[in-house]
């Protein structure tokens, strides 16, 4: 039940970091959302997984797997926001 729950939550935020991507038009707020919902919800449904299937069936791969988005995710973040500032992209004032 609980595994069910945390793999909905992070499949609804994975949805809304897809939306955010999708409306905003500066490319850092773009990132502002994708990175926090593909972030959150990747590990949320990774952990609801873990807690679903439970330790035996995993065998500690998914804890393997949600320390590589936790680890990679910010830094792929940052290295698409520093290309984007070297072209010459700044924020747009309202």
């Amino acid at each position: 039940m609980i595994g069910t729950v945390l793999i909905g939550v992070g499949l609804g935020l994975l949805l809304l970091g897809g939306l955010g991507t999708l409306r905003f038009r500066d490319p850092y707020a773009r990132l502002q959302a994708s990175g926090v919902g593909d972030i959150g919800g990747a590990v949320l449904v990774l952990v609801g997984l873990v807690v679903h299937l439970g330790w035996e069936a995993t065998g500690g791969i998914l804890v393997v797997l949600i320390l590589f988005v936790v680890f990679t995710g910010p830094l792929s973040t940052h290295a698409i926001a520093k290309a984007a500032f070297m072209r010459g992209e700044r924020p747009k004032e309202k």
